[in-house]
């Protein structure tokens, strides 16, 4: 054998396969040694919350804190152990956001009451009022008062009213009202909508019946004072918007000034909705970034002006500080939901790091600030608004980190190159943030909400210069006028700027294919894009490559879930059978409108509780109706006792509040029972039928209502007219 020979093809395969994993090592090393890795604690830090919050049985607080210091203990004495260092710190974390949901729990728990069947007379104060399309909707904040029917009154109850019957924010009123649990989830695995109310410190909502008295009283509490403040404030800006503008534009620039779209027109939202443009009416980082960043041009440019200013003040820290302020107050100005809490909290972390003279914008930001809402408000993280607004931030920052549009600033060799080159970067800019946040949100809009803007890119390439040049800087020039009397320059301007967006997000939702409706994303398929999502984010370098990997099992894991094929309302009225074509055929829809319209976006069908033949699958008469599936299963919803001896008879399942013959051999649910389970959900197999309900008793949490022997009332549901998709995009 010659000396010389080449190796063999397994020696060089080992050869590389080794030079591969050495390089990992070392890209492993030095990430660890500069501190990346510590990116992945926030990360740590949600996982332990959703563990929390996965428990059936509320976790004991002592519990939780002495597995949290027995694994922070463990890691500070492992330091010298780089990597059991690294995993102790991990584990630490993790056992630390499932102690942060225990201790929230635990701090603002409250009882939630079991409503009786009479109305009773709540007397309190008005402390927010959300004037709807259809209803108005209040929170009022009880007296410490006794309420007769109830044995521990709540201290907050949503109630929703009449349109325009509800009174302004601060009255003491007295109103009767037939009070309900919080809403729960509509069938099994949906989104709890009690959940956050509970959270909120609401412990009952309800309808009221008739009109509120206004009652005498002593002075408000505290936090109605200041709602008062807000409101004034809030009112005396959209009065003067109104001068200026009218329609669908005064709608929006009061939503955006003040966070109230409650006068936005639901096809305004649903175009908004489809083109990809929803994001703008939410106020959100977009929003907070350019309330902060052009009061931070203003001052600063302003301050510039003056030499002697700028070359003694820290005018940089000045022009923060006044950006801080500014924001803090749009904040507390756009009512402090939640989308605003988070924007603000960066755009904070943000003006914070340039007073010190750090970077302003890096992933440690993104990870401070996600850690510093976990610590706040724990639950939050299960929200769609959370998860999404994260994921493109996360997104924007990794990739402005490895691709900076900075590199791109034209140079200054002449002005013709200059103004050919300032619009290039403008646009390139707005195509890079779309497509990165676009491709980061997109798997959780379509995982929560079951729908795809097909042109989002498109509509936010168009839209984008009119929100950014026109709509949001004269909007904040407008507010800082109005003291001044000139504020009538500004609206028009900002007027014709969302004249412009709207007419392009009409454009947008009329192409074809538009809306499209995602069905394939499930719970399991979204767990691996987030790891993907945070590998190739948190990571640098080779090891970024490893977000290949959950890639392809979120792949290999994509598909619909299971779809029942019977569904039973709570109220035992409304029934939804899947016909032959595949849809749901629903019964008395309208009786539970939104519990009706959750099962049809669950399966991304775009039919409304009034849509025409959405009952088609059912013969009625004046003792019931009978429904038939696509394999002749036969179901009958029984209204009188004296049908029953038929539908044993004829039916296999058999919906009725009756109890029916001894003898009945089809399968009976009683509307009493429905009770116990929530919504009920029926699959067929080869072995009968599968059921799935949506309440099990084994799960006990503090927000969840008791289980109570009579059904949830529905007529709340006819009269909120917001959608559950609406709902769910407020959290």
């Amino acid at each position: 054998m010659s000396p010389h020979k080449a190796p063999s093809l397994s020696i060089r395969l080992k050869g590389g396969l080794l030079a591969i994993v050495g390089r990992i090592h070392a890209e492993w090393s030095r990430q660890q040694n500069t501190g990346r890795l510590l990116l992945w604690l926030p990360v740590a830090l949600g996982f332990g919350v959703f563990l929390y919050f996965g428990a059936a049985q509320e976790p004991s607080l002592w519990a939780c804190l002495i597995l949290f210091g027995l694994l922070t203990t463990g890691a500070a004495l492992s330091r010298a152990r780089s990597f059991v260092y690294l995993v102790m710190l991990l584990l630490a974390a993790i056992s630390g956001g499932f102690a942060l949901g225990a201790l929230h729990t635990a701090w603002i728990a409250h009882e939630i009451i079991i409503p009786p069947d009479f109305p009773v007379r709540l007397t309190g104060y008005v402390e927010k009022v959300e004037r709807r399309v259809n209803s108005d909707r209040i929170l009022l904040r009880l007296d410490r008062e006794p309420v007769k029917g109830l044995a521990k009154p709540p201290v907050l109850v949503r109630l929703t009213m009449r349109k325009g019957s509800a009174p302004p924010v601060g009255t003491r009123v007295t109103q009767l009202t037939q009070l309900l649990p919080p809403l729960g989830a509509a069938f099994p695995g949906g989104h709890d909508f009690g959940r956050a109310p509970w959270f909120a410190g609401i412990g009952a909502v309800g309808f009221a019946l008739g009109g509120p008295k206004v009652m005498p009283g002593d002075p408000p509490p505290w936090s109605v004072r200041a709602a008062m403040m807000v409101d004034s404030v809030r009112s005396s800006l959209s009065a003067r918007i109104h001068q200026s503008l009218e329609g669908v534009p005064a709608a929006i620039a009061v939503a955006l000034v003040s966070g109230d779209r409650t006068a936005i027109p639901a096809e305004v939202e649903e175009s908004m909705r489809v083109s990809g443009l929803t994001h703008i009416l939410s106020i959100s980082g977009l929003h907070m970034a350019m309330v902060a960043g052009t009061l931070f041009a203003i001052v600063r440019g302003g301050l510039a002006f003056f030499p002697t200013l700028a070359l003694k003040w820290p005018i940089k820290s000045v022009a923060a500080v006044t950006a801080l302020c500014g924001s803090a107050f749009y904040l507390v100005l756009a009512g402090n939901d939640p989308p605003a809490q988070r924007s603000f909290l960066m755009a904070a972390i943000v003006l914070l790091g340039v007073m010190i003279g750090r970077r302003a914008l890096t992933l440690r930001t993104v990870g401070v600030a996600a850690a510093i809402m976990i610590v706040l408000s724990p639950s939050a993280i299960l929200g769609a608004g959370t998860q999404m607004s994260f994921a493109a931030t996360l997104a924007l920052v990794a990739g402005y980190e490895a691709f900076s549009i900075a590199r791109l600033r034209p140079s200054a060799e002449g002005w013709s190159k200059w103004l050919l080159a300032v619009p290039l970067a403008f646009m390139l800019g707005i195509a890079v943030t779309t497509l990165l946040a676009g491709t980061a949100s997109a798997p959780y809009g379509a995982y929560h909400f079951q729908r795809a803007a097909t042109y989002g890119l498109l509509a936010n390439l168009a839209a984008m210069p009119a929100v950014s040049l026109l709509v949001m800087p004269f909007g904040l020039i407008g507010v800082l006028l109005i003291p001044f009397g000139w504020d009538g320059l500004a609206w028009p301007v900002m007027g014709a700027g969302i004249e412009i967006m709207v007419q392009i997000s009409d454009q947008v939702a009329s192409l074809p294919h538009s809306d499209v409706a995602v069905t394939w994303m499930n719970a399991t398929c979204l767990t691996w894009l987030t790891l993907a999502l945070l590998c190739a984010c948190l990571f640098d370098g080779i090891l970024r490559l490893v977000a290949v990997l959950p890639l392809v099992a979120a792949v290999l894991t994509a598909g619909p879930a299971p779809r029942p094929d019977i569904l039973v309302a709570t109220n035992g009225a409304t029934v939804g059978i899947r016909g032959a074509d595949g849809k749901l055929s629903i019964l008395d829809a309208r009786k539970g409108r939104l519990t009706a319209e959750q099962w049809l976006g669950r399966e991304g069908d775009r039919r409304k509780a009034k849509s025409e033949g959405l009952d088609d699958a059912f013969r009625c008469d004046a003792e019931g109706c009978v429904g038939i599936l696509a394999d002749g299963t036969r179901i009958a919803i029984s209204q009188q006792p004296e049908s029953l001896v038929v539908d044993c008879l004829n039916a296999n399942l058999i919906v009725t509040h009756h109890m029916p013959p001894g003898e009945c051999p089809a399968r009976i649910i009683l509307k009493d029972g429905l009770a116990q389970t929530g919504t009920l959900a029926l699959y067929r197999d080869k072995n009968g039928w599968r059921e799935v309900p949506t309440r099990s008793g084994a799960i006990n949490r503090p927000w969840l209502p008791p289980l109570s022997k009579e059904p949830t009332l529905t007529r709340f549901e006819a009269w909120d007219s917001r959608s559950a998709e609406d709902e769910a995009r407020a959290e």
